[in-house]
């Protein structure tokens, strides 16, 4: 089955669209610049803060607004220029911080150009340390003006800590996974992919049946519920494959790249017969 190109494709980064190691392929680079050439424009759309973002970016020779820090912040990630965002106040910051302590876990500030904590020893690991400052002083971090809270669960307790921030946050704020199950992040709640493509694409007067989307973890729900064809990843979870309208092949098949082939006709997958298991769901399952 061929579908017309999308007038916009939004992308999550990692375990969707890149590699392993956090690199972007060259299969990658040559099916996103064919399915560009027929008239789509390439929107990434991560839970990474736009430092992080703007290799990324520069490897795809994308341009203009990308939705980063799952769509609290739509901005150009090589320039700085932001077109819509939503930081989250100084009460919102108090409770986050309370909520960690309360369940003593490590918690960090998000910004576009990097991250803030009132302890940093636990996050080494895991932070760059030219992204991570320490910032002690409660009142200083609670007027800051963050985009998101991380709140770093580690595996074994991420699902009852989920639990519990949806009971304590409600719908005062969006909550949702880092990505991976090991930490929670807390947002504003209009912020989440989702309202982000769909903030981008009234910008670019696109209606959300012409867009398409990609994405393999809880952060990815709205989105992939948003845009008239999706495609979630064949690794993820259940739940997010059964909002997709596609799901794409192994990614040792070739993943995002074989299930854009397929669906846009570029690449070598064009005038090919699909094989015997993308025979089901959108014919990419």
């Amino acid at each position: 089955m061929t579908l017309p190109a999308p007038k916009i494709f939004f992308s999550d980064l990692d375990g969707t669209l890149l590699d392993d190691d956090g690199g972007v392929h060259p299969d990658t680079v040559q099916a996103f610049g064919e399915l560009a050439a027929k008239g789509t424009r390439i929107v990434l759309a991560s839970g990474r803060i736009p430092r992080t973002m703007a290799p990324v970016c520069e490897a795809l020779g994308l341009e203009g607004p990308q939705i980063t820090m799952n769509g609290a912040l739509l901005c150009d990630p090589r320039t700085g220029e932001t077109l819509h965002g939503h930081t989250l106040d100084e009460h919102a910051v108090r409770e986050h911080l309370a909520f960690a302590e309360e369940h003593g876990l490590p918690a960090v500030l998000a910004y576009p150009d990097g991250y803030a904590a009132p302890d940093v020893e636990p996050l080494r690991a895991g932070i760059p340390a030219e992204l991570l400052r320490q910032v002690t002083d409660v009142d200083e971090l609670a007027s800051s003006r963050p985009y998101k809270t991380y709140l770093l669960t580690g595996f074994d307790r991420f699902r009852h800590v989920l639990a519990d921030a949806y009971e304590d946050f409600a719908s005062r704020f969006y909550v949702t996974s880092g990505g991976v199950d090991n930490s929670i992040e807390l947002m504003h709640p209009d912020a989440n992919k989702g309202s982000g493509a769909q903030a981008l694409a009234r910008h670019l007067g696109v209606p959300m049946s012409e867009v398409a989307a990609a994405g393999d973890g809880l952060n990815d729900v709205e989105l992939l519920q948003a845009c008239g064809v999706s495609i979630a990843m064949h690794e993820a979870p259940e739940h997010l494959r059964d909002v997709a309208t596609h799901v794409a092949p192994p990614r040792a098949e070739g993943g995002l790249v074989r299930a854009v082939e397929q669906l846009f006709a570029v690449g070598p997958a064009v005038g090919s017969d699909p094989p015997p298991h993308t025979a089901q769901k959108g014919a990419l399952r």
